[in-house]
């Protein structure tokens, strides 16, 4: 053997695929070669530098040599880097940055935002893993040292490293590029995941939805289980509720709440709702069934993941205790389908998150209060149980934590195939007979009108039971539009507060003064009320008299003073002041 066929690569790559006996054997032989030709030292030098790149399980003379994985990269070009088993050495400076092999295998491009994210994959305790970030995680230091927490071995010494080998590995090799959705719901005429073109890119902690959603076990015996529950009204309004969730985008209806509210314990509520969430899919904790335990701001971006899809929230009792979150701002938020706009820290605008969907909640009260704004009434529909829904709960959520998920596929299908244009006029249909036979207001009229035609089209496809859900069958969930009006209603509460503290008004009254009454044919008719105790007690109730005073003016309960203005500045008990005058009679 000469000099150059003992230094050639191949002799060491026969060398390193041997058995352990064998390589021994041979090393020996190579080791009285390199002595015969006076180059022993420079053998000894060449060996220990295979050996600090590879170990004897696995094969040299190929950069990237790896145990087999699902993606294709058998033909990866490595560049400058060596790539084994046993990490990646930069083959430059001969520097090992990594004790496992890591590679970027596809490109997810994000068909609502154009932003880019990548797949990586590395080889750790005998098995493939991977995790999805996005591609400037893996450009700036501090981001792709949060990594290690993912088990990358990264650290603030060879974070540089990593960084330049990402970028080289995916400028000169050809990675696969993909499509990526980061919500579910419609993409244009697709419903996501049934109709998807694209691979899911979203937030690690919706991969358990988004894995929910999907059918396991026998639609028959679903379907014989939910057919004897749909017997109870309100299993049947909470089904179409989540049903019409798809329907509220194409519909251009704004979301709503559904809140299935009893004071009593163990009547049915979770398993109802999970008995309508698991038309979708696995309707159990963790997975459609959400806890209610959360962050104003967690809310809202779990709605625009779902973003078609109702979001079912449990125990909403849990949030009513919370000191860090206002229920009515919920409402609010949630209901106008948006997030609040927000600056970076580069101070440019953010993505701001959209949503289209209804919320399901469980309660052991009313969700709307006396008190609430006319706003949240129109938002939010209480449904109140007394008795128990399901018997035989246990068997009953057996059944459906087995079996689920067929019925809304086959939904989305049927909608589909009839087309919105002829969905749209049959909510009109259904909207105008509420406007007409109910003193639902506009808002809260579609809501319900959404929740009817949902019921209808699941009946055409799913269900076929012996009723369909009529107008009168909502009519006790209606709040009367007359009577939710803010100004009705703080009007009847300050009249409340003026009876209650007659005495305020008193001449001879040894306390805070309030005002007097004026007495008009024998009757106390005219209430002067200081403005600014006006103002404090409307405060205490929730109201604002600025919110309020045009409409007290039209029902001629407040009275404008010989200028057009709401207040009148006279003197009561030697006290000149700013006074609102009510009429008590109206």
């Amino acid at each position: 053997m000469s000099e150059k066929q003992l230094f050639n690569k191949q002799t060491f790559i026969d060398l390193f695929n041997m058995s352990d006996i064998d390589k021994i054997e041979r090393e020996d032989e190579l080791f009285l070669i390199a002595k015969d030709l006076g180059v022993e030292k420079r053998f000894k030098s060449t060996l220990k530098k295979y050996e600090k790149i590879l170990n004897d399980k696995v094969s040299i003379g190929e950069n990237l040599k790896l145990p087999y994985c699902k993606y294709d990269i058998q033909d990866y070009n490595t560049g400058k880097y060596i790539c084994t088993i046993n990490g990646i050495i930069d083959s430059k400076t001969d520097y090992k940055f990594s004790y496992i092999p890591v590679l970027p295998v596809e490109r997810y491009i994000n068909e609502d935002t154009g932003k880019e994210k990548v797949k990586i994959i590395f080889y750790k305790e005998n098995e493939w893993k991977e995790k999805t970030v996005d591609k400037s995680q893996l450009s700036i230091n501090n981001k792709l040292l949060l990594l290690s927490d993912d088990g990358l071995d990264v650290t603030s010494e060879n974070v540089r490293y990593y960084i330049n080998y990402f970028n080289e590995i995916m400028n000169i090799n050809n990675i696969k590029k993909l499509d990526s959705i980061s919500h579910i719901g419609w993409k244009n005429n697709d419903f996501a995941p049934y109709d998807s073109h694209g691979i899911f890119d979203g937030a690690d902690e919706f991969k358990n939805i988004y894995k929910a959603i999907g059918s396991k076990g026998n639609y028959q015996k679903w379907k014989e289980t939910i057919k004897e529950l749909r017997k109870h009204k309100v299993i049947k309004l909470l089904m179409a509720t989540t049903l019409a969730s798809p329907l509220l985008e194409k519909l251009n209806l704004q979301p709503y709440m559904v809140n299935l509210w009893s004071s009593l314990s163990g009547n049915g509520k979770t398993l109802s709702c999970m008995v309508a969430m698991s038309i979708w899919g696995n309707p159990d904790i963790g997975a459609l069934r959400l806890s209610s335990n959360n962050t104003q701001n967690y809310y809202s971006v779990v709605a625009s993941f779902m973003r078609n899809y109702t979001c079912y929230f449990d125990e909403l009792q849990i949030v009513k205790r919370s000191k860090y979150l206002d229920l009515e701002s919920l409402v609010m938020d949630l209901c106008n389908g948006t997030e609040k706009g927000r600056l970076n820290k580069n101070s440019q605008a953010r993505e701001v998150k959209v949503w289209f969907n209804n919320f399901l909640f469980t309660s052991n009260d009313k969700m709307v209060k006396e008190n609430a704004g006319e706003q949240v009434y129109n938002r939010v529909i209480d449904l109140e149980i007394g008795e128990k829904i399901i018997e035989n709960g246990q068997d009953i959520a057996k059944i459906i934590k087995e079996n689920y998920g067929f019925a809304g596929k086959e939904y989305i299908k049927h909608i589909q195939k009839i087309g919105f244009e002829v969905i749209f006029s049959r909510f009109k249909e259904l909207l105008e007979q509420i406007l007409v036979n109910t003193p639902a207001t506009d808002k809260q009229a579609s809501a319900l009108a959404s929740i009817l035609l949902a019921n209808e089209l699941a009946n055409e496809c799913i269900f076929e039971d012996d009723y369909i859900l009529k107008v009168d069958d909502i009519k006790e969930y209606v709040n009367d539009k007359d009577e939710i009006r803010t100004s009705v209603k703080a009007k009847e509460y300050i009249k409340d507060i003026i009876n209650i503290n007659a005495k305020r008004f008193e001449e001879n009254n040894y306390g805070e003064c309030w005002g007097k009454f004026k007495e008009i044919n024998g009757n106390y008719q005219l209430c002067y009320i200081n403005a600014q105790i006006l103002y404090r007690e409307l405060k205490k109730g929730g109201f604002e008299f600025d919110t309020v005073k045009k409409e007290w003016d039209d029902m001629k309960f407040l009275q404008k003073n010989s200028v057009g203005r709401y207040l009148h500045q006279t003197t009561i008990n030697c006290e000149k002041g700013n006074y609102a005058i009510l009429d008590l009679n109206l």
